[in-house]
């Protein structure tokens, strides 16, 4: 038996085809492929060429695939469901059982091993994600950069930006934040930042990037840089417990899987988010991803146990090392 998983976000998109075992046997990547911000066409395209990728290396294989589940950004939202299933129905193998989903149920399962819990999703967005034993999802969060999207990237680097200028007015504390950003810009002076913001590139695409600047002043002790970091966990904190709240958990402690690029310091931020626990609910426990989301998208399709799960992330980590180095 060969399973499909793919995983698609607002940048890249990764498919693998694999045994119930773990052993990948293609992988194909691609751009992004999220049917909210694209043209229908342009979906279209992305995901054909993903599926004959795949196709192209492994045809009997690929003719073989019994079940695939494809976690996508955006495909929960206004008729994409459907349309997405009907062209993956027509380009899969006619008796694979398909499903679809948010692209967050993929980091979620990739670090519960497809059991029930909370993923807090940042990169350049933010969404927050539950599902509970019954499978079913609850959302919060996530609803775009210009009025939500609360500790994404974008959200960090306009606190970061915010600190800054403060500082230059003398309306807020000195902060290593400005040397750091204008390092980063390689500027003179803070308002030179201002054209480079508002500069050709998308602004989302300049500011979402100085949330690494953030995090790493807030490691070297920075009192500003600490309080943005404060300041989104209490955010990502008030999300988790909405979503809890949403879809209620039986088990006394709940998992909860931090995933994006905002986490690459995953200790600081657990930490913080621990602490804010402690003084709440107390039953949270705060966790990374064991694999990389398209390996979630595959427990997804196949539905192990949990004993089983882990074999199978075990081997499949194994086994994706081979395709990405070489």
């Amino acid at each position: 038996m060969y399973v499909l998983a793919i995983d698609g976000g607002g940048t890249k998109t990764i498919a693998t085809i694999s045994t119930a075992r773990g052993d990948i046997i293609a992988l194909a990547e691609t751009g992004k492929s999220n049917p909210t911000s694209m043209s229908l066409t342009q979906f279209t395209e992305t995901i054909t060429a993903l599926i004959n990728d795949l196709k192209r290396q492994r045809l009997h294989e690929f003719q073989s695939i019994t079940k695939c589940h494809a976690g996508l950004s955006g495909v929960t939202e206004n008729n994409n469901e459907d349309i997405t299933h009907a062209l993956l129905t027509s380009l899969l193998p006619k008796d694979c059982l398909l499903s679809l989903s948010n692209d967050g149920l993929n980091a979620l399962y990739a670090g519960t091993f497809g059991q029930p819990g909370i993923v807090q999703i940042a990169g350049t967005g933010a969404i927050t994600l539950s599902i509970d034993s019954s499978g079913r999802m609850e959302r919060t969060a996530g609803w775009g950069y210009i009025f939500d999207d609360e500790g994404s990237g974008y959200d960090i680097g306009i606190r970061t930006l915010k600190a800054v200028f403060k500082a230059f007015d003398k309306r807020g504390p000195k902060t290593r934040l400005t040397a750091a950003v204008l390092d980063y810009f390689q500027l003179q002076a803070v308002p030179q930042i201002v054209e480079v913001v508002y500069g050709e590139g998308h602004p989302r695409d300049t500011i979402a990037p100085l949330s690494k600047i953030a995090i790493a002043c807030a490691k070297r002790g920075d009192e500003q840089a600490n309080a943005i970091i404060e300041q989104v966990c209490h955010v990502f904190y008030q999300s988790i417990d909405a979503c809890y709240t949403k879809n209620p958990f039986a088990d006394k402690r709940v998992n909860v899987v931090l995933a994006g690029g905002v986490f690459t310091e995953l200790e600081l931020f657990i930490e913080k988010l621990a602490a804010i626990d402690k003084n709440n609910r107390n039953h949270y426990d705060f966790m990374a991803a064991y694999s990389l989301p398209v390996a979630g998208a595959a427990l997804a399709a196949l539905k192990l146990p949990p004993d089983e799960a882990k074999l199978f992330i075990n081997q499949y980590n194994t086994s994706i090392k081979t395709f990405l180095t070489n």
